[in-house]
């Protein structure tokens, strides 16, 4: 079976190392991933720690531990934290049909939940059992150990035919649970025995493709995963049962059944967002460490922090008056690999003035080359430095260089970041060129938007506005800094505004009724997004900042504005604006009331309906039904939008008998899972790896996110088992299955 067939396979296996083994023809799929350091998502989640209800009958197997509840996709399935109907076992099935958190669950069935574990040697392993837990005929392999002293490790035995089975071993202690299963396909398609070992009772099962040997020991319970059987499947030969019965006398189950708490080292502090941070010296690359000046930061220490067992990256933070500061340079974790800082760099790499943050990464993964990650954090205003995910790809598209310099990096800038945009050494962007007539003295005015696109898509920014007399040369009568408006937001760049188009980034009307040429600057990417006006100012012969609306035009001698009121579908905000003789606007009415061609729902087809309505492209306008709220009633999960950029996410709710809307999230570059019965987002874009979980608080939809990394060279983005599913538009079978047509 191949890495990625038992990563895909198995269900939050924590291992010393990873297996290479030959596909099973049977279950080939895409490549999974792990959410933390060492994990591997194999074939037996195996890891658990456990509390045990005590069978008093002479037969003990697979029917006492399936769960009731199928997985769609893979059948029956085992908790890995004893029976079936152990409390253990309640908990974690409550934490998978996403109920509870995990601590919760163990919390509701007086258990406690396992999350932190650490890397042992097997001399230490045998020192806290007091023995060898296994004979020679193994390969002895580090393990990893719970606090409470549950554990889990890989191992190979070698039979006594010469043929090499590859397992998985965990042995769980009573009273805790940890987030761990096993797909067990067909119950049936097992054959199932007792033997007696050294006085203790075993469970074997052995099928086509895999065999279990089960134990239970009092205080703990071990499950050891054999990643073979009868088919014979890949390079190993077929398994009989007296192979089986032979690897399962080659424990020593006296030494297993023996439970004791290691001594763990103190766990590094965990990173407080908002609350400052400690960080241990032993972590810190003094060499790639630096005191620089930083735009918002002024004089800092900018600290180059190694992995730690609690995250597997190296990680980046600043420290101004002898306290690291809160603020942490976005994270990227590239877990299970080597890493090193090659270098360290702060100057204008985006060209936007002030100085951007550099590092290169070596990462040296277990398998495939060594490769160089490009890392740059750009500056966006208010001391913040924001991760452009594109440019270690883009680099990579350009160049075969596997190791790209600080040098290298600077020159591929110039052009990556100017592509399209300097029209001159000031990079003036004729975003609007307008030339109209001022009434009272006759001046003709020239207008020149100072811009830049952004480089990972089409959308526009603006940065001031030169207002020129007769022509654009010379200098300008008035420079306008976007700054200047009320609620302005930075859009694709510190200080630049945002808009979707170029044509649409400015505008030039009469929006405060005085019969003068005024400006309007769009900020933001949305249809209804402010638009920041300056009123001409004919006394003063300049532009003044006057006020900023939402999809104004001009009715019958008054302004009117519209924007959706909130995340209804269908209830829109009207305002209505006079003149007040002195060049300003005033308010005069305010209103809400349907829009358009929206029709008023009342319950999913309605919502869907007026989606349509909203004229949306068809490949952003999807849906599917999943139970948020966990109440049973499932909410619509509706995706629209007119390009993938904009794409967002509604979530819908008939649990009260009314149509209610709970919120909505981001759907940009995305996909949609079901994984651990939670619906998860993946977003992947230009090299770069979002994964989160989307949930419902109560109040409102929420966001968590669980991983995010740089991908290497050679690296997928990653793939989930089971896909959320979501009709076309159009396409109305999801609700007429439900019932909820």
């Amino acid at each position: 079976m191949s890495k990625d067939i038992y990563r895909e396979t198995f269900s939050h296996v924590r291992s010393s190392y990873e297996l290479n083994m030959e596909d099973f023809e049977k279950m080939k799929t895409k490549k999974a991933f792990s959410l933390k350091k060492g994990l591997i998502a194999a074939a037996a989640a195996v890891v658990a720690a456990v509390g045990i209800t005590a069978y008093a009958t002479d037969f003990f197997g697979l029917s006492d531990m399936v769960m009731p509840e199928k997985d769609p996709v893979y059948g029956s399935y085992l908790t890995l934290q004893g029976y079936a109907d152990a409390a253990e076992s309640k908990a974690y099935e409550e934490y998978r049909s996403g109920a509870l958190s995990l601590e919760e669950a163990a919390a509701k069935y007086g258990l406690k939940a396992q999350t932190r574990c650490v890397d042992m040697s097997y001399d230490e392993l045998t020192a806290l059992q007091g023995g060898d837990i296994f004979d020679a005929r193994h390969e002895r392999s580090g393990c990893y150990i719970y606090e409470n002293g549950a554990f889990g490790l890989d191992g190979t035995y070698a039979l006594e035919n010469g043929a090499a089975l590859d397992y998985q071993l965990v042995r769980s202690v009573k009273g805790s649970v940890v987030d761990n299963m096993l797909y067990l396909g067909d119950p049936a398609g097992y054959e199932q025995w007792n033997m007696d070992v050294g006085g203790r009772t075993l469970a074997l099962a052995l099928g086509a493709e895999k065999a279990l040997v089960i134990a239970d020991l009092g205080d703990s319970f071990v499950t050891v995963n054999v990643l073979a059987g009868t088919s014979g499947a890949a390079e190993t030969p077929a398994l009989t049962k007296e192979g089986l019965e032979e690897f399962a006398k080659s424990f020593n189950w006296n030494i297993l059944a023996k439970v004791g708490e290691p001594e763990l080292a103190p766990a590094p502090p965990e990173v407080q967002y908002g609350a400052g941070v400690e960080l241990l010296p032993e972590y810190i690359d003094e060499e790639q460490s630096f005191e620089v000046e930083l735009a918002g930061w002024d004089k800092v220490w900018f600290i180059s922090y190694r992995p730690t067992p609690e995250f597997g990256d190296m990680r980046f933070f600043l420290s101004k008056d002898k306290k690291v500061s809160d603020y942490e340079f976005h994270p990227v974790c590239n877990d299970n690999k080597s890493v090193s800082v090659a270098a360290v760099s702060f100057e204008d790499f985006t060209g936007m003035g002030v100085g951007d943050v550099l590092v290169l990464l070596d990462y040296v993964p277990e398998t495939g080359a060594a490769y160089r990650d490009v890392r740059l954090f750009r500056y966006a205003g208010e001391g913040e430095f924001v991760l452009e995910p594109g440019i270690g790809e883009a680099m990579r598209q350009a160049s075969a260089d596997p190791e790209p310099t600080v040098a290298d990096v600077r020159r591929f800038c110039k052009t990556y970041y100017g592509a399209g945009v300097r029209l001159d050494t000031e990079r003036v962007t004729d975003v609007v060129a307008t030339s109209f007539t001022i009434q009272e003295g006759r001046k003709r005015l020239v207008i020149k938007a100072i811009g830049r696109k952004a480089p990972f898509d089409d959308s526009w920014g603006i940065r001031e506005i030169r207002i020129y007399e007769n022509s654009a040369s010379g200098e300008p009568m008035q420079v306008i800094n976007v700054r200047e408006a009320e609620g302005f937001v930075n859009g694709i760049y510190a200080g630049y505004t945002e808009a979707p188009r170029r044509e649409g980034t400015m505008t030039a009307l009469d929006i405060n009724l005085d019969g003068f040429c005024d400006l309007g600057v769009q900020d933001g990417m949305e249809a209804d997004a402010p638009c920041c006006y300056w009123f001409w100012d004919n006394d003063a012969g300049k532009f003044v900042y006057g006020i900023t609306l939402r999809n104004a035009e001009v009715r019958d001698g008054q302004i009117v504005e519209c924007y959706k009121a909130n995340e209804g579908v269908s209830d829109y905000v009207y305002n209505t604006y006079e003149s007040d003789g002195q060049g300003g606007l005033k308010l005069v009415k305010s209103e809400t009331a349907g829009h358009g061609d929206a029709v008023e729902a009342n319950d999913y087809q309605g919502i869907l309906a007026y989606l349509q309505a909203q004229d949306y492209e068809s490949l952003y306008l999807r849906y599917g039904l999943f139970d948020l709220t966990g109440d049973g009633t499932p909410e619509l999960i509706a995706g629209y939008g007119h390009y993938e950029a904009d794409a967002e996410a509604g979530v819908w709710s008939m649990d009260t008998g009314r149509l209610e809307k709970l919120g909505s999230f981001d759907m940009a570059h995305s996909l949609l899972y079901v994984v651990n019965g939670k619906l998860t987002r993946l977003m992947g874009q230009m090299g770069y790896e979002v994964v989160s979980r989307i949930g419902y608080d109560g109040d409102q939809v929420t966001e968590t996110e669980i991983s995010h990394r740089v991908l290497g060279p050679e690296e997928d983005y990653q793939t989930f088992l089971n896909a959320f599913e979501m009709a076309e538009d159009g396409d109305l079978s999801l609700l007429e299955s439900a019932g909820l047509k």
